[in-house]
């Protein structure tokens, strides 16, 4: 089991104001979301195009990483989407499935280079019960605004909240087994450390199914 995780910026521009609101911001939803031994809530979400998926069924065929984006409008995103993109390949020889899960955008959803299914996480109801929502800063509201972000609807207009990135690695029976979170966006898990981890998914002994649950 892994939890990869870093508090502190290690990107190539640690002073960026807004980098650093946000960080300070999402601190506390890095230190209480879900890490390796955890059983993952289930969901199931839709793709762009209306096809509904669900993580139950997708556990069925193994392993699953889940990609947890913060949407199409962040550029630093692109990055993460792209490596995974390029490890596709290998992580469907090894057995396992992709998921990237971002929460909606005004703009054209994020562009994959591979056949990752990315399902819409309306209301943040995935990201939630990961725990990955948090509150973002009212100064840096409009200036998510304009570039394209769509908050979720629950009711409450004081509330603004926005997913931390992450990805896990789950075995077949729902158990998070690697799971990399990092309170600076501009971070993200490399397709080297994701191969490695399934690798050595692999080499365990297989375990007895286990009873999943689904997401609140």
């Amino acid at each position: 089991m892994s939890n990869a995780r870093s508090d502190t910026p290690q990107s190539a521009d640690p002073i960026d104001p807004i980098a650093e609101l946000t960080i300070a911001a999402s601190e506390r939803a890095a230190s209480q979301a879900l890490r390796a031994g955890a059983r993952a809530p289930l969901f199931t979400l839709s793709t762009f195009d209306a096809k509904q998926i669900a993580l139950e069924d997708v556990l069925e065929d193994g392993p699953v990483i889940l990609q947890f984006r913060r949407g199409s409008w962040c550029t630093y995103g692109q990055d993460g989407a792209n490596e995974l993109a390029l490890a596709h390949r290998d992580v469907l020889a090894l057995g396992a499935s992709v998921l990237a899960i971002e929460p909606p955008c005004k703009f054209s959803p994020t562009n994959d280079t591979s056949s990752i299914p990315v399902l819409l996480d309306v209301d943040m109801r995935a990201s939630r019960a990961y725990g990955l929502a948090f509150e973002l800063p009212v100064s840096l509201r409009e200036r998510y605004t304009r570039l394209g972000y769509v908050p979720p609807r629950d009711g409450k207009p004081e509330t603004w909240l926005v997913p931390l990135p992450a990805t896990y690695l789950l075995d077949r029976d729902g158990v998070i087994v690697l799971s990399f979170i990092d309170v600076d966006y501009r971070n993200h898990c490399g397709g080297e450390q994701i191969l490695d981890a399934l690798k050595a998914l692999n080499t365990r002994r297989p375990t007895q199914p286990h009873g999943r649950h689904a997401a609140p």
